[in-house]
């Protein structure tokens, strides 16, 4: 009795069969419990069913759930990659303004140098104006000099060899030679007179003492004129602009490549000038151009001579490249390298101290 009241109860909670239908009993037991069997298999079907399709609104509610989390996510996503693309709009137009702005500075520093740089130009233009209008001022005044000079050299010699002076020389010198002469053989012949007549052919003596008189002052005073037209030779050789024509004038035909024009130019200009302050230029310079000529023998005479009179000049590191090449082309090859060897030790912060190493390097 109790299981059919606890099926009609699970039917009745179902919502299978109504209360009345509950109440309701079969007439026949039979009829009755198969009934029951095949109410409760129904209710076991639905439970089973419901079971399901609660599993499934479950499932449902899982992936809902699971999709609005993607959803939220992809939103957040969303909004951060608005965000950061918005950050970074916002970023390159800031810096597109920086852009912009650094290149209108930019433009206006370049146009402020070119500004500045035509001005520059305008006052190097005036200052190298300036200073060409003083040295062609100041060249004027030495060639003005030079000429007064010479022309003051021109009257001073045109006084010397002017006859009047030599003759009235000469003149006053007879004189007194005259008065010396006639004082002298005065004297004589008094001590003549004085003596016994054994010694009076002694007289004659006077003829032949004269001329040993007169002669020496003679010899003297002719060699007065002789010397004084040369005197001012030494003062014209000392004028600058003819001593820098002649360095320039063999200086460009050194750099012309006319080597033994530049040899001739720069022999005379130290035969001129052997004590000017470009001697020791000129000296290796006629080295050179010996060593240019193939002649070794004399660049190497020229650049030892240089080393042994203007041992400090600054052309000393150069000139020992030079003999060191002219060494080594004559076949001195241990004379060569001891030159480059002496470049390194006593001249060792010049250029010519670097060349020397990297031929010694060479030579070894």
């Amino acid at each position: 009795m109790m299981p059919r009241v606890l099926l009609a109860v699970i039917a009745i909670g179902a919502g299978l069969i109504g209360p009345a239908a509950a109440q309701t009993r079969p007439s026949g037991g039979a009829d009755q419990g198969k009934a029951l069997l095949d109410m409760l298999n129904q209710v076991e079907g639905v439970g089973r069913q419901v079971r399901e399709l609660r599993g499934q609104v479950e499932d449902i509610s899982n992936r809902v759930d699971q999709t609005n989390d993607r959803a939220q996510k992809a939103d957040k996503r969303q909004g951060d990659l608005y965000n950061d693309t918005d950050a970074r709009m916002r970023r390159l137009e800031q810096l597109s303004k920086e852009e912009a702005a650094e290149r209108k500075k930019l433009a206006q520093q370049m146009t402020d140098i070119e500004l500045r740089l035509k001005k520059f130009e305008a006052d190097l233009d005036v200052q190298l104006r300036k200073l060409e209008a003083d040295h062609e001022v100041r060249f004027r005044k030495l060639e003005a000099a030079s000429t007064a000079t010479s022309g003051d050299f021109d009257t001073r010699l045109k006084r010397l060899e002017q006859p009047s002076g030599p003759s009235k020389l000469e003149a006053d010198l007879e004189a007194r030679l005259k008065r010396l002469e006639a004082a002298d053989v005065d004297a004589r012949l008094r001590r003549l007179e004085n003596q016994p007549a054994a010694t009076a052919p002694a007289a004659a003596e006077p003829a032949t003492v004269a001329p040993v008189v007169v002669k020496p002052p003679v010899t003297a005073v002719a060699a007065t004129p002789a010397t004084a037209p040369t005197a001012p030779a030494p003062a014209a050789s000392l004028d600058p602009l003819a001593v820098g024509r002649s360095y320039d004038q063999a200086l460009a035909k050194q750099r012309a490549g006319d080597a033994p024009g530049a040899i001739q130019g720069f022999q005379a200009f130290l035969k001129l000038y052997p004590r000017h302050e470009l001697a020791p230029n000129a000296q290796y310079w006629l080295g050179e151009a010996y060593y240019r000529l193939g002649d070794y023998t004399n660049a190497i005479a020229s650049q030892q001579k240089l080393l042994a009179t203007y041992p400090d000049h600054l052309k000393v590191p150069d000139a020992m490249l030079i003999l060191s090449n002219s060494q080594a082309a004559a076949g001195d090859l241990p004379g060569a390298r001891k030159t480059l060897e002496d470049i390194v030790a006593k001249h060792p912060l010049s250029e010519a101290a670097e060349k020397a190493k990297q031929r010694l390097g060479k030579l070894r």
